[in-house]
């Protein structure tokens, strides 16, 4: 148990990264920011700390990576997501719940490769 809640401690002090769900499934994207090809970018990383703070502010718990993990997704962004869900109406609920939050997110069926 001390190891799990380690474990989790650990993935709440990295600002800019969280867990997935899952790894297949269906994703509520609430960005994606052009991260000059892989080097990452000042303006991605306010960006993704901007659309942080905005999930967090209803609750939500944002993943982010880089576009090239995710199959389906284009490469060459830095992207914020949710999820990923089992189903496309749990990832509608999520996306209905921060919607006033995050106005343009989006969902995408994906599935994440990982590190």
């Amino acid at each position: 148990m001390l190891a799990l809640l380690a474990l989790a401690g650990s993935a709440l002090a990295q600002p800019m990264r969280s867990v997935p769900l899952a790894d297949d499934g269906w994703w509520v994207v609430l960005g994606s920011f052009d991260n000059n090809g892989g080097s990452s970018s000042r303006a991605a990383d306010v960006a993704v700390a901007r659309m942080r703070r905005q999930a967090q502010s209803c609750g939500e718990r944002p993943f982010n990576d880089v576009s090239e993990k995710f199959t389906g997704f284009a490469p060459g962004f830095d992207i914020s997501v949710l999820g990923a869900y089992p189903t496309r109406a749990r990832a509608e609920a999520a996306r209905s719940r921060i919607g006033a939050y995050v106005p343009g997110a989006c969902i995408r069926r994906a599935r994440y490769a990982g590190e």
